[in-house]
């Protein structure tokens, strides 16, 4: 069987292939490099938590996206 040609698959298509095909590195890397293609400029990339410091990194980039997010909801107080 040929396999698929990845630059040609929609990343949709590309992400349901590889959760049906979960060991093809192949796809792997095409559907990581499609996300990377399509990619807002300023998406921001935060390091894998492996340790305490990760962690906190992480954590912290979570609370202040909610908070920009609550801070859009609530109404603007003008007196």
């Amino acid at each position: 069987m040929a396999k698929p040609n990845f630059k040609e698959m929609s990343r949709a298509h590309l992400r349901t292939y590889v959760t049906e095909h979960r060991d093809d590195e192949e796809a792997w890397d095409a559907f990581f490099a499609k996300l990377e293609q399509e990619r807002s400029p300023d998406t921001k990339w935060y390091p894998v938590p492996l340790d305490e410091e990760s962690i906190r990194i992480g954590e912290e980039a979570i609370r202040l996206k909610i908070q920009e997010i609550e801070n859009r909801r609530s109404p603007l107080n003008e007196n």
